[in-house]
């Protein structure tokens, strides 16, 4: 009675006569009432633009106003009064970072107003861009196209201490970033406890400083994984810098290091290898493993002389030992990359295994096993994504160390000593945490939990690095047998991560692991060289199967770089 039986109009598009005229156009097909009556023939044009703004527009446009309207508001009030500003801006270099402090130094680049026009008492914006002297990693080629995302060298805060000692951010902006880092890095770097996080971050007028940094950390991660504040990203970058630096340089006590400086550091080098450049990842990176050193992370668990024990909640106490396995993790990625030497010692590790997601965010903390005992144990149970992830890096480098130490053997006697057994107990355990991701992650869940896809990328990747030894041995009349069982199981390995990588477009490429285009470039490789050594012995139809899971890695590689720049470096060693 109050509403319409039937819609106010057919659906589909009204044709191009009624919209010339502007008349309400019936929409019947072949030929509308309007265009019947007139004996013209009726046109329909599908494929128009849909009208409205972009999804994500809205927000980015908001975000511009109000950076916008800060800068207009700090400039009037530089004009009213240039005394206090300059006395403000000649002590910001003694004092500490604050997120409620009103200053007026800083300005972003302005998106609307050329450089030129801006006032003449406006502070001057930071410049972005390429510098011309940057030196370049042995692993980025001189041919390689510089990409839109590399940021210029952040601000140093001895050169330029009021450059970024503060940015507007809005407080809706704040909140969106927050919740984007739990949305999309939290998955992939699971170190923080959400309740816990929250409380301190909520309570802004008595936050310290490390916390403060690792605050900026977060917003700048979550500004990686989001084209919606791409516009404010390299200025949250600059100012996380800068307040990094700012710690080590106000530390008054030499023994003094906090976790959250620590967590900062990991989320910023994850950042710099997504966003920046493979060497500034690489030198963050150094500085994290010395961090963790220094607060012996790898240590936590280790039994304590009586009158000594940790008196530290158990939440905070995992939170530490999810930072250390996230700094081993980082330690053996970068390793695998180029087959240099690990920092972080696997025989000196005390800490125990991240426990269960589940019961870390109740704050419920049992005890996990140790990672030497896990790894001996034949146990089918589950681990916690970032366990299992630990795992099978660690079978992965170990896998190197294995290459390592037969280079070695071959180089000082004729015969390697235990290759052998060594080889059969890396597949042998390999093949366990497999069975055991199976059982416990079935195919039909692993879409949905971005950690545990990588971990089956690092186990299929494992399985292409132990083909690769097998086959350096071939040509020291290794059993012909044993070289063509390994590259039939690194061949279903590649397929295994194409097929993955597939899987994950469903829940965007925004939420994969920083160092999954490693595990696409070793699975494209490996299929690349399958094709070369059986040339001419596969049939059509294997070959073209061989052939699609080549092109849909390099496709998914290809979709990657435009949110990470290691996507990009490896796409180049493909060609």
């Amino acid at each position: 009675m109050y509403g319409r039986a039937e819609p106010r109009q057919q659906p589909g598009y009204a044709c191009e006569e009624c919209r010339k005229k502007k008349l309400r156009c019936d929409r019947q097909r072949p030929q509308c009432g309007a265009c019947a009556n007139a004996q013209i023939p009726c046109e329909v044009n599908d494929r128009r633009v849909p009208r409205g703004p972009k999804k994500g527009s809205i927000g980015a446009l908001r975000s511009r106003i109000a950076v916008a309207l800060e800068r207009r508001l700090s400039t009037s009030q530089s004009e009213d009064n240039p005394v206090t500003d300059a006395h403000e801006a000649g002590s910001a270099e003694d004092s500490p970072i604050k997120d409620n402090a009103t200053t007026t130094s800083f300005t972003l680049p302005d998106w609307d107003v050329p450089q030129q026009e801006l006032p003449p008492n406006t502070a001057m914006p930071l410049t972005w861009g390429v510098p011309e002297t940057v030196p370049q990693s042995p692993l980025i080629f001189s041919d390689l196209p510089a990409l839109s995302t590399t940021a210029a060298p952040y601000p140093s805060p001895r050169l330029s201490p009021t450059s970024t000692s503060d940015i507007f951010i809005a407080d809706l902006v704040k909140a969106d970033l927050t919740q984007l880092y739990f949305d999309r890095v939290h998955p992939v770097v699971p170190i923080f406890n959400k309740p816990k996080t929250f409380k301190w971050m909520n309570d802004g007028n008595n936050m310290s400083e490390p916390r403060q940094c690792l605050q900026y950390a977060m917003w700048t991660s979550a500004t990686a994984f989001s084209s919606q504040f791409f516009g404010i990203q390299e200025a949250i970058y600059a100012k996380t810098r800068c307040m990094l630096d700012q710690l080590d340089l106000n530390g008054n006590d030499s023994l003094t290091c906090h976790i959250e400086h620590v967590q900062s550091w990991i989320l910023i080098t994850f950042y710099e290898f997504a966003k920046t450049n493979y060497r500034r990842g690489w030198i963050s990176a150094g500085r994290v493993f010395r961090l963790v050193q220094f607060l012996k992370l790898y240590d936590l668990d280790s039994p304590k002389p009586l009158g000594l024990d940790n008196e530290e909640d158990g939440v905070s106490l995992e939170e530490k030992r999810r930072t250390f396995w996230m700094a081993y993790c980082l330690d053996r990625f970068m390793s695998v990359i180029e087959g240099a030497p690990m920092t972080l010692s696997e025989e000196l590790v005390y800490t125990r295994l991240p426990c269960l997601d589940a019961d870390f965010e109740r704050g419920l903390v049992p005890q996990e096993s140790f990672l030497a005992e896990t790894m001996s144990s034949a146990d089918m149970r589950p681990y916690a994504p970032l366990a299992e992830c630990v795992i099978l890096v660690t079978i992965c480098s170990r896998a190197l160390s294995h290459r390592q130490i037969y280079t070695i053997e071959t180089l000082y006697s004729n015969i390697p000593l235990d290759f052998s057994s060594r080889h059969d107990w890396l597949d042998g355990m390999l093949t366990r945490r497999i069975n055991s991701l199976q059982l416990n992650h079935p195919s039909l869940t692993v879409a949905d939990n971005p950690m545990i896809t990588f971990s089956y990328m690092v186990a299929h990747s494992t399985v292409i690095y132990l083909c690769r030894i097998v086959e350096a041995l071939s040509r020291n009349d290794q059993n012909q047998s044993v070289v063509w069982d390994f590259q039939e199981r690194g061949l279903w390995a590649a397929r295994e991560i194409a097929r993955l990588a597939k899987e994950h477009e469903h829940l965007g490429y925004f939420k994969a692991h920083t160092f999954m285009p490693l595990t696409l470039y070793l699975g494209a490789s490996r299929l690349a060289r399958h094709l070369e050594l059986r040339k001419g012995e596969l049939d059509a139809g294997e070959a073209e199967d061989i052939k699609a899971a080549l092109h849909s890695s390099i496709e998914s590689l290809q979709k990657l770089q435009a949110v990470n720049n290691l996507a990009s470096y490896y796409l180049h060693l493909l060609q």
